[in-house]
């Protein structure tokens, strides 16, 4: 991806290292928070962490190599438990086989929303210093399998109790393989998704969840999210708040990045990108699972599913 930075007011899109001068070893610790208003399952932080895990124990799910299409089979099975559909959309690029794996729950419903994330993780790692390292492929534990551990986890919660609204839960292939400078070869699912999404139906909006496992979680309000879905940002911030979670979702924009919800913006379907950017592992060899906690992902976690809950089918 690429990001850039702003204050007060949205910068223009720039490249940039992700940088942050927290501790590492620091843990988040987990803030009061006021009861949900919606009747919903509990969001366990410790299961999503435990699926996290397992797709990081696959090893780098760069495509074309045997973790990739382990990868693959394993979210398919995952998703397959609580999906009532399951759709995969096989492509290729630079024959490179990919696929998106999309779920669809409550397809009965007429209001939908879209819950989304990429699911692969990057061939090398570019941020790294040394030469020899950046020819080392990313494991991506929060870039890439923390968006999906919490997508899966909510997916159980629907399965448990269906929600009122229709969700397509898509889990994008590709996102990171490529050149961001060159826009060559990323993106790659969310593109081929989007121009097809009124194939799978006409989510109302979405919410893309990208980087949000890291153990000193602060989220900001992403500046083309807030260009393009700022009433959806009004409403995910504003959730976060009533929950008590204001100190991890802060409300201002830092970062501009091109994501994979600009596509999906472009296909007409308003997205914001919930994204902590604020990650000194990004695309590095240490983005690892140590790097992430059970608690932001609960954070997260907790505030899509009270969004989704809160919703009324219509």
């Amino acid at each position: 991806m690429l990001v850039g930075l702003a204050a007060t007011a949205l910068l223009a899109t720039s490249a940039c290292t992700a940088s942050s001068g927290r501790s590492a070893s620091a843990t988040l610790a987990p803030q009061t928070t006021s009861a949900p208003s919606a009747d919903r399952p509990a969001f366990d932080g410790e299961r999503a962490f435990a699926i996290l895990k397992a797709q990081c124990d696959l090893g780098a799910r760069v495509p074309g190599t045997p973790a990739h299409r382990k990868g693959r089979d394993y979210l398919i099975a995952e998703l397959g438990k609580y999906a009532d559909r399951i759709i995969e959309q096989d492509f290729t690029f630079e024959r490179l086989p990919m696929t998106n794996i999309i779920g669809i729950i409550n397809p009965s419903a007429k209001r939908q929303v879209l819950l989304c994330a990429h699911w692969d993780s990057r061939p090398y790692a570019d941020e790294e210093i040394s030469a020899s390292k950046r020819r080392q492929p990313v494991m991506g534990a929060n870039d890439g399998a923390s968006g999906v551990a919490v997508l899966l986890e909510l997916a159980r919660l629907f399965k448990e109790k269906t929600p009122a609204v229709g969700v397509v839960i898509a889990l994008f292939d590709g996102e990171d393989y490529g050149d961001f400078a060159r826009d060559w070869g990323v993106f790659l699912g969310s593109r081929y998704f989007a121009k097809r999404i009124k194939q799978i139906g006409s989510p109302a909006y979405g919410i893309l969840l990208d980087m949000v496992g890291d153990r000193n979680l602060t989220i900001y309000r992403e500046g083309i999210s807030e260009q393009r879905a700022p009433t959806i940002n009004d409403l995910v911030f504003g959730v976060a708040r009533e929950l008590g979670y204001q100190r991890y979702f802060v409300n201002s924009v830092r970062h501009t990045v091109l994501d994979d919800h600009v596509p999906i913006n472009d296909a007409g379907v308003p997205c914001i990108d919930l994204i902590d950017f604020d990650y000194a592992y990004w695309h590095t060899v240490d983005d690892t699972p140590d790097k992430c906690s059970a608690s932001s992902l609960k954070v997260v976690g907790d505030t899509v599913a009270e969004v989704i809950y809160r919703e009324r089918d219509r």
